[in-house]
């Protein structure tokens, strides 16, 4: 059976586990037979490389952290959005302000966004389909 550049092992032929990043380090090359002054640009490049990937590894862990950061934010939003939409439908008072509290069967609901409004917050705006909607007066 021909190898193909890859390496198996086990009776079953399966490739071999992704290799660690500590095995990724590049061995330390022979230098012996350079000049000193060879050794040291060498020496230069490698440790400008190294300095180089630990600038990366910083600036992906900084990512990483604002990443879950910002996923915390957007979480506490979608839950903080889900608890004012239960407020909304449960309570009876007015979506917008708050304050205006409403008996049964009082408010009108906007047919856009269903928060329940009192006439000082929101208006009737007669559309094409007869739909009511609540004009919040902060909106303008």
């Amino acid at each position: 059976m021909a190898n193909f550049g890859h390496n198996y092992t086990g009776p079953r032929g399966g490739p071999l586990p992704p290799a660690q990043p500590q095995d990724l380090l590049p061995e330390m090359p022979d230098l012996s037979h350079l000049t000193e002054e060879e050794r040291k640009i060498i020496l230069a490049v490698m440790d400008r490389q190294k300095k180089e990937e630990e600038k990366e590894q910083s600036v992906l862990k900084k990512l990483h952290q604002q990443f879950e950061m910002y996923k915390e934010q957007v979480k506490k939003m979608g839950d903080e959005a889900q608890q004012q939409q239960e407020l909304k439908s449960d309570a009876p008072t007015c979506g917008i302000c708050h304050k205006t509290k409403f008996a049964d069967g009082c408010g009108h609901n906007c047919s856009y966004c269903q928060t329940k409004f009192c006439a000082r917050c929101g208006g009737r705006v007669s559309l094409r389909s007869n739909k009511v909607c609540c004009l919040e007066k902060m909106s303008y």
